[in-house]
């Protein structure tokens, strides 16, 4: 008898976290039986106790763990992780937690990390097991107990591409067969470091400069404001896309730029791997493991005060290498695919075993 898997996740649309979610969701399908929860959008305890409620239902649970789905101020993590809990202890249902995002001292401060540390305490203690995508991000997940924690990789969605050419991409933006696009994709907010890309832009105005997204949330918008009014000329913002001019943009880009500040892991990245668009990025911890791994991602220096020679050497290069690069990427990603990820996870919805996966995203 198949076993029944409750998924609880963003809404794909939402942003990359749904949109892993539901690719891995996809691929256990068939193995398990899965049952999609959403977090309505008028939230109250009840819903979220309701959410927690049916979930219980099914075998185990599996929830895709990022702070925006608990908003305002994590309140609702409260009933929701409190009802899992007594369910994992009074009825035996094992609660899977991947943990997509991690909150430290440095990116809310120290006094309000006081409240993050007691939330990631709440999320451990209602949790059969903690799956982390990076050591990195299992070593920042500061909580009073861990009882169980692996390390399960993001994975590279090869078979999730679009088979758009790359002439009918670059029409959907305007840009000419012969133009260099620099892009980056993915939603707008400080911590992407736009502004990182805009400075680049204005030094590389012989580049065509793509940002290829907008602000995913209200709080988001006025720094999206932002970057519209301080764009250059060859710079495009194209506001929040829908799906296939996403995927779009990935065949469009020459070269992908992820200035990140404060940001373990990246849905973009693997995308960038499946469609073979050569990256340069900020120096975040997987980023670095990463560029030592793969010669189509290349790293520059100083994360909070980048050195302009490095950063601007860093697209040179990977503008000039941009084909040999492409070709890195696309046998990575090939190597490492989303298959793969889902059959540890689906191992581990059966036993609570997986076997390890040290070479994935």
């Amino acid at each position: 008898m198949s076993r029944r898997v409750a998924v609880v996740a963003p809404d794909p649309a939402a942003g990359g976290i749904g949109r892993y979610a539901e690719a891995l969701r996809t691929r256990v399908e068939g193995e398990v039986t899965t049952t999609c929860h959403s977090i309505p959008s008028e939230r109250s305890v009840v819903q979220y106790v309701r959410v927690a409620l049916d979930c219980l239902r099914s075998d185990a649970v599996h929830l895709h763990f990022e702070y925006g789905l608990f908003r305002p101020k994590l309140l609702f993590a409260w009933p929701f992780f409190v009802v899992l809990l007594l369910g994992r202890l009074f009825r035996g249902t094992p609660v899977y937690t991947t943990v997509h995002e991690v909150w430290t001292p440095e990116t809310v401060g120290t006094l309000q990390y006081g409240y993050v540390w007691l939330i990631h305490s709440l999320v451990a203690l209602a949790s059969t097991e903690l799956i982390f995508m990076t050591e990195h991000a299992r070593e920042d997940f500061r909580a009073l107990s861990v009882g169980s924690a692996r390390i399960v990789p993001h994975g590279v969605p090869r078979s999730d591409r679009r088979a758009y050419s790359r002439d009918e991409a670059r029409r959907a933006f305007g840009y000419d067969d012969d133009d260099i696009v620099v892009a980056q994709i993915g939603y707008v907010s400080e911590r992407k470091g736009t502004d990182r890309f805009l400075d680049l832009a204005e030094r590389f105005d012989e580049y065509e400069f793509l940002v290829a997204g907008g602000a995913l949330r209200d709080e988001n918008e006025p720094y999206e404001r932002w970057v519209r009014s301080t764009a250059g000329d060859n710079v495009q913002v194209t506001g929040v896309l829908p799906d296939e001019r996403f995927h779009k943009a990935f065949i469009a880009a020459d070269v992908a730029v992820l200035a990140y500040r404060d940001i373990r892991q990246s849905g973009i990245m693997n995308w960038c791997f499946a469609y073979g668009v050569p990256v340069v990025c900020s120096p975040i911890d997987r980023f670095v493991e990463l560029e030592a791994a793969c010669t189509g991602v290349a790293v520059f220096e100083h994360p909070d005060q980048p050195d302009p020679d490095s950063l601007d050497g860093a697209l040179f290069g990977a503008v000039r290498a941009r084909a040999e690069r492409s070709e890195a990427m696309i046998e990575y990603g090939r190597e490492n695919s989303m298959d793969e990820v889902a059959s540890a996870y689906t191992a581990l919805f059966f036993d609570g075993s997986s076997r390890p996966i040290t070479s994935l995203i």
